[in-house]
């Protein structure tokens, strides 16, 4: 909940200051990978209940959401329907079939990030699940799933993100669309949204 403060504050200060003249307003889009991906999840308006209230958390200014091996909300795995359904943005959904979590008493794979994108309650949600990899393949690091497998996904990832950009905004869909043919050697499985403009 701090974090997806932290997201409004870091834009307003952004938006009011001297690059704010260089954002377009109305292309905002938020992106994470692991916790990253529920603080996105949360500014798109995923609600969590605490003290007995459903937190509105959204932010308005949010068009589109990348959402890089999102995990369910911690604690909360059987309500991922009810938190997740009011998530209506257009969304991209990123993984590998081996984006596994494993930390002392919490353990949570690739069936958790696909039970995310089926409760995600927009209609224009898009998924990709690529073979092998890591949980950590999407970081910095250039090792995590293999050297050459984590160069090849990290490339795919880019393009797809762009891909999806292009397609939620300028409404060019071509790109989107050819994405899978030229990496249908990684993937495991990609369900494509349906090409719509926001």
């Amino acid at each position: 909940i701090a974090r997806v403060r932290d997201l409004r504050f870091a834009l307003d200060t952004m938006l009011a200051g001297p690059l704010g003249a260089r954002v377009a307003p109305q292309r905002v889009v938020a992106a994470g990978h692991s916790y990253g991906a529920n603080t996105a999840l949360l500014a798109a308006g995923a609600r969590v209940v605490r003290d007995g209230e459903a937190l509105d958390l959204r932010e308005p200014r949010l068009r589109a959401v990348i959402l890089l091996s999102a995990p369910p909300f911690y604690g909360e795995t059987g309500e991922m329907p009810r938190i997740l359904a009011p998530v209506r943005l257009p969304s991209l959904h990123i993984t590998c079939t081996d984006d596994d979590i494993r930390i002392p008493g919490y353990y949570s794979g690739l069936a958790d990030r696909l039970a995310v994108f089926e409760a995600v309650g927009g209609p224009r949600k898009t998924l990709a699940v690529f073979q092998g990899g890591s949980h950590s393949i999407f970081t910095d690091r250039s090792g995590p799933g293999g050297l050459e497998l984590n160069q090849r996904i990290k490339a795919a990832t880019r393009e797809l993100t762009l891909g999806f950009l292009r397609s939620v905004f300028e409404g060019e869909h071509q790109g989107l669309q050819e994405w899978p043919q030229r990496h249908a050697g990684l993937l495991a499985r990609y369900v494509p949204g349906p090409l719509t403009t926001a």
